[in-house]
């Protein structure tokens, strides 16, 4: 991975809108466990960087958008994926700036 890779991004608010005109984009979260599951977006799926980082996901042909905490590490995992070949599109803000609907596990 080469730190000139350039990387896709996207405001939270136009993933909002991306989100309302298809509720089946396929949108990743990948903060540690304890933060996902205090709040998330509704149906997106919890991969840590870790496992991005350690090679143990791999994403499918479909445009993916990846949501972090902030966007740091959601930005990391969209240079290494995007050094890989994938599309995808790092959230810029992260759930810091997300103002759209969240869910929590109990």
């Amino acid at each position: 991975m080469s730190i000139f890779t350039r990387i896709n991004n996207i405001t939270t608010t136009e993933l909002e809108q991306k989100l309302k005109q298809d509720p089946s984009i396929k949108i990743i979260d990948v903060r540690v466990p304890e933060r996902y599951q205090k709040e998330h977006i509704p149906n997106v799926p919890n991969i840590p960087w870790k496992q991005i980082k350690q090679g143990h996901y791999q994403p499918t042909a479909e445009k993916t958008y990846i949501i972090c905490h902030s966007g740091v590490d959601s930005r990391k995992s969209t240079k290494k994926l995007t050094a890989k070949g994938y599309d995808v599109v790092n959230v810029l803000g992260g759930m810091l700036d997300w103002h759209g609907p969240v869910t929590s596990e109990k």
